[in-house]
């Protein structure tokens, strides 16, 4: 977390990007993904995410979500509704709701 809260602005942005595109990429083309990288990953994601000025999430929300909800369903049809990340892109997906809520006030 600490990390990304050295991060300029833009290359934070660019990095949540980066990461968030890379993920469903590889999911969508059902490379194999070493299992073991993927909390890492997810973590990172909403890390980067959390650490965007509010008026930068508020902007990207919808396609933060749309992304968010790709992965979940890739992750869905990988591993199973029962696995561990499937069950965090969930909660992540349910986090971007609620902040969706209180960043549209």
């Amino acid at each position: 977390m600490q990390k990304f809260k050295t991060l300029s602005a833009n290359l934070l942005l660019f990095d949540l990007g980066s990461r968030l595109g890379s993920l469903e990429g590889y999911l969508y083309a059902e490379e194999k993904v070493d299992k073991h990288y993927l909390p890492n990953w997810l973590i990172n994601i909403a890390a980067a995410y959390g650490c965007l000025a509010p008026e930068v999430r508020r902007e990207i929300q919808g396609e933060y979500l749309a992304l968010l909800h790709k992965v979940h369903n890739l992750l869905h049809d990988a591993y199973g509704s029962d696995d561990a990340n499937t069950v965090k892109i969930a909660a992540m997906i349910a986090q971007a709701a609620r902040t969706q809520g209180e960043l549209s006030k």
